[in-house]
């Protein structure tokens, strides 16, 4: 007999999608320029061979949008981290890097806004 399999649950609160934008990040050890892979209004994933641990205080800066474009400072801490790329088990490799999940935003509808900019986003993918 088998041990029953766990499935995995999403438990994010917001949704999330895939992207690729340059993204200013400033940690306790470093600053550098990272690539996001995806974001939400609750967090982002960022490509970065330089990792901290989890519970990290950062700031990041970037621009996001589509027609209406938009510059977005937000703290946060990192979350979990990935130290080096890993095979999913599928034949795609994830990249090295941290989830982020975002703590306070400046301008402080900037959470409002990514959340409406992926739900648009997300139904036009639908259409």
């Amino acid at each position: 007999m088998q041990p029953e399999e766990k499935k995995w649950e999403e438990k994010r609160k917001y949704k999330r999608v895939y992207v690729r934008f340059p993204v200013e990040y400033r940690g306790k050890s470093f600053w550098q320029i990272v690539q996001a892979r995806d974001i939400s209004a609750g967090g982002m994933f960022v490509v970065s061979e330089k990792i901290e641990p989890p519970q990290t205080k950062i700031e990041v800066m970037f621009t996001f949008g589509e027609d209406d474009k938009r510059f977005i400072h937000a703290e946060g801490v990192v979350a979990w981290n990935r130290s080096k790329p890993t095979d999913d088990g599928t034949g795609n490799i994830l990249p090295a890097g941290m989830g982020i999940m975002f703590t306070k935003f400046l301008p402080f509808r900037s959470q409002k806004f990514i959340d409406d900019v992926i739900k648009k986003m997300e139904s036009e993918n639908d259409a």
